[in-house]
């Protein structure tokens, strides 16, 4: 979720100051079983639901004919096809509102022109009044298990959520990938999922399935057990939760309702670097001084006027968006949007979620007095990007604010602890042995969130990089085979409450097996001999599953160097002396600049304009 996000953010950001400055083929009919056990085996089916923008979705033009990017390769989420051509459109129609509000230091249509513009490239998977699709989309499915698949949709499936493990101990047709439209009904994605856990029974033998919804799809099992709760307390068997949106996400919340980047230092000192990548500092420093080329007006007329049509284009009518929406927000936005209008449909949807999350609570009561074991995976202790007004005052894993995937921890901002005067509430807690759920440097209080019992802390794991964690995996896998696994109690020797993010894929996939893959008889005594140690570090500490993550870095580390020294990888490339040089200086007068022009336009200067910074 968050690298699409940062993706899209980057491409409108970057767009703008450019021209500132120039219902599913319902998985199978009722069928015979398909599983080599009949449905007799320890192992309940398990479905995994991705997040945001995890699902790929097709577009067909008025002819049912799949629509193809410039390279002739179909279009998938976010359909961006902007070609050459494209941008010279939109250079001769923005150019006049350029010229005209850069030399009066006026908006002269600059705003609403960026705008316009913005909302056309991301306009294809726009919804109308009624909730639904302008343009004809279908997401592409996996209508039966893994087992079914093709070698192609297997890859791309594990690409997605590395759970190849699980397959392994339970089989592949015990295993379910529930893809939806990010951009669709919530309450046809939950109408669609209960109809896909039915099939995922019929085909498998079992009365009762695992559901393992990963961000976003928090959202979607909010409306699935809002509306289906008798059924999902006969339904399910455990239900497990990775960082998932269980109250939205305020990164959504404030674009919604208007609070995005909307503070001076935050825009004209610490936003583009923290959107651009470590190798493009020196064009970050670069614009926060060209946007000064804009009066401080224009600047936010701009922000303000491309966020708005972003809103309005792909947000307003789109109710599984609505789902990501903090409910402490809610009453003010539905007020602002759907109260009244032409949007009965979408209002009526919305209002079907709102309750399902008020009611969230007791509906998962329910399913837990039924028997239903519910976990939640959370990342926390790593901050929102600079975006909105408060992001490094909550703490978050960079897209979702804790309360939101911890279903109500308490917590301290970021690298910060709790009061020295806080008592752990114990508000959840059934512990009778004096178990503390207070995380070891005091920055949460597990006790407040309604399943701290069975929820488990990453700290400093950012939301991206979630499935690069080989430790969360292997402790959803476990979560989901071994039916004695009740909660943080069990292993806590193995799985703490309270655990460290560490995102090994690039070792497991790439270094590890490269390593081993070597000739050893080609190789020096001595250089086999380091080669065979660091390999045997790497895997020890593999295998560890309490994370230290000094050893980690330094068992990874010592196999890089032997690698290099034996020219299985080359050696990092530094930037050259003429980029570091360029980066510092541009880093020094964007820096400088900040402090002696301050957080407005140069014409400001000259204007007296802004003189509160």
């Amino acid at each position: 979720m968050k690298k699409m996000f940062k993706k899209a953010l980057a491409a409108i950001l970057v767009l703008t100051m450019i021209l500132s400055f120039a219902p599913m083929c319902f998985a199978a009919e009722e069928s015979e079983v398909m599983t080599e056990c009949g449905g007799e085996c320890e192992y309940a089916p398990s479905i995994v639901i991705p997040g945001l923008f995890q699902s790929d979705n097709r577009m067909y033009d008025e002819n049912g004919n799949e629509m193809l990017d410039a390279n002739g390769r179909p279009l998938r989420q976010l359909f961006l096809n902007v070609t050459a051509g494209d941008i010279v459109k939109i250079v001769f129609k923005a150019i006049v509102p350029f010229v005209l509000s850069l030399v009066l230091q006026h908006d002269i249509g600059l705003s609403k022109t960026v705008a316009s513009v913005v909302a056309d490239i991301f306009g294809g998977n726009a919804t109308g009044n009624d909730g639904k699709h302008i343009n004809n989309i279908d997401v592409i499915r996996y209508p039966s298990s893994l087992a079914t698949c093709t070698e192609e949709e297997k890859k791309t499936v594990y690409n997605t959520v590395p759970i190849e493990d699980y397959a392994n101990i339970a089989g592949e047709d015990h295993l379910y990938f529930f893809t939806y439209d990010s951009f669709g009904s919530i309450s046809a994605i939950a109408d669609e999922l209960y109809q896909f856990i039915q099939t995922v029974k019929k085909e498998t033998g079992h009365d009762k399935v695992n559901i393992v919804p990963i961000s976003q799809a928090g959202s979607i099992s909010n409306a699935l057990i809002g509306r289906y709760t008798e059924e999902m307390a006969r339904d399910l068997n455990r239900i497990v939760y990775i960082i998932p949106a269980l109250d939205g996400s305020w990164l959504i919340t404030k674009i919604f309702n208007g609070k995005f980047i909307k503070e001076d230092e935050m825009l004209y000192k610490n936003l583009f670097p923290s959107i651009f990548g470590e190798n493009e500092q020196g064009l970050a420093y670069f614009v926060n001084v060209a946007l000064r080329l804009l009066s401080k007006d224009m600047a936010y007329a701009i922000i303000d006027e491309t966020v708005q049509a972003l809103v309005d284009t792909l947000l307003v009518n789109c109710t599984c968006i609505w789902g990501l929406v903090s409910e402490s927000d809610y009453q003010e936005l539905y007020d602002k949007y759907l109260k009244g209008g032409e949007r009965e449909a979408v209002r009526k949807e919305v209002e079907f979620y709102h309750e399902s999350r008020v009611n969230l609570k007791q509906n998962l009561t329910t399913l837990k007095e039924a028997g239903v074991e519910i976990f939640d995976i959370i990342d926390y202790d790593y901050k929102f990007y600079p975006l909105f007004p408060g992001w490094d005052e909550v703490n978050a894993d960079g897209i979702i604010q804790l309360d939101s995937t911890s279903f109500g921890a308490t917590s301290a901002p970021v690298g910060e602890a709790l009061p020295e005067d806080y008592v752990e509430a114990g508000t959840y807690c059934t512990c009778t042995d004096g178990h503390s759920h207070m995380s070891p440097e005091r920055t949460v209080d597990a006790s407040t969130g309604f399943l701290c019992e069975t929820s488990f802390y990453f700290r400093g794991q950012d939301h991206e990089g979630t499935g690069r964690n080989d430790v969360i995996m292997r402790l959803a896998i476990d979560l989901l085979t071994d039916e004695n696994f009740k909660s943080v109690h069990t292993y806590p020797d193995k799985y703490p409450q309270f655990n460290v993010g560490r995102e090994s894929k690039g070792l497991r996939n790439n270094e590890l097996p490269a390593a081993k893959k070597v000739d050893l008889s080609t190789l020096s005594e001595e250089d086999a001999a380091e080669l065979q140690a660091a390999i045997a570090e790497c895997e020890a500490v593999l295998e560890e599953t309490v994370v230290d993550i000094e050893k980690y870095y330094a068992a990874e580390e010592r196999l890089n160097n032997i690698l290099i020294k034996i020219g299985v990888r080359g050696a990092p490339v530094p930037p050259s002396e003429s980029s570091v040089k360029l980066t510092n200086f541009l880093q020094k007068v964007s820096d400088w600049v900040y402090e002696n022009v301050g957080p407005r336009g140069f014409s400001d200067v000259f204007r007296f304009k802004h003189r509160e910074w």
